[in-house]
């Protein structure tokens, strides 16, 4: 084997190269003790859901009642979702759609359902919300799936976009106000702008439950997940939507039946009855942080 050259053998006796290789060393050394020291944690530990949200969210729920009945997605579309934890269910509210209404939607196939749970909202667009709800954890800092990226991506525009403060959605077991905003969008169909056929708006409203908090802003669920001094991580999106056709000429917010203060009263009654029943499916972040 032959030797070095001389110019590799002055490349390593330079002083420069000499601090340059004892800085390294020193900023590693210094980086392993700074993160022992700390406990910093770069990785988040993964949280179990405590029970299966398929199992641990009622049918029922005060007065909304599912009518649709819990399948598995494709399996290329759970890998897009990015877990197994997840509900999507159509939810309908039994003050407003009647006993027969809602037995006849329980039995119907999907496509019927789909038709006739349409003929409900075309009318009373507030009596139907569709909810979904998925669970992360152990993941990447990411907040994937958020409506402004996947309806937008669907052929609907962004016409409203506000922060609900402080809806009255109950209390917690303990009797402390549930204190929570939600994000509300109201989105249009582009597809058919122009054309001469009814288009369908959409509202959406979205919460995060993250690290034991509520949040209603991807961007706090993303500073959560990148905070260096905690180990666990996870992160659950309970997303509404309601929809309500808009007739042919008419402009985003001039139909009568797109009552966007009706359809934010449902998501608040929405989020009364359902938030109790989720959290009961989540990690007990308290519990978790109990010395040991």
């Amino acid at each position: 084997m032959s030797s070095p050259t001389p110019s590799i053998k002055r490349t390593f006796t330079q002083p420069a190269f000499i601090v340059v290789v004892l800085v390294l060393a020193i900023c590693g050394a210094t980086l392993n003790a700074t993160v022992k020291y700390f406990q910093l944690t770069f990785h988040k530990r993964a949280v179990p859901i405590r029970v299966s949200l398929k199992t641990g969210v009622p049918q029922t729920l005060g007065h909304w009642v599912c009518v649709s009945p819990d399948t598995a997605i494709n399996p290329e579309i759970q890998q897009v979702l990015g877990t197994s934890e997840y509900i999507f269910r159509d939810y309908v509210d039994s003050r407003k759609v009647g006993a027969d209404e809602i037995e006849l939607l329980k039995k119907a196939p999907t496509q019927n359902r789909d038709i006739i749970l349409a003929e409900i909202q075309s009318t009373r667009p507030s009596a139907v919300i569709r909810c979904s709800v998925t669970y992360y954890t152990g993941s990447a800092d990411t907040v994937a799936h958020v409506p402004e990226r996947c309806m937008v991506a669907d052929g609907f525009a962004v016409k409203e976009y506000e922060t609900v403060e402080k809806p009255a959605v109950g209390n917690y077991p303990d009797g402390t106000p549930r204190d929570l905003d939600f994000r509300f969008l109201g989105f249009e169909d582009q597809t058919a702008v122009g054309q001469k056929v009814q288009r369908v708006a959409r509202n959406v409203g979205y919460v995060f439950h993250c690290d034991g908090e509520y949040e209603s802003s991807p961007y706090r669920v993303r500073q959560h997940l990148e905070n260096l001094f905690e180990r666990y991580g996870y992160y659950a999106k309970v997303e509404m939507m309601t929809a309500a056709t808009v007739a042919p000429g008419f402009h985003h917010g001039s139909s009568e039946t797109n009552d966007k203060a009706d359809s934010k009263a449902a998501m608040v009654d929405f989020l009364s009855d359902a938030l109790p029943e989720i959290e009961k499916c989540l990690p007990d972040w308290k519990a978790l942080h109990k010395p040991k």
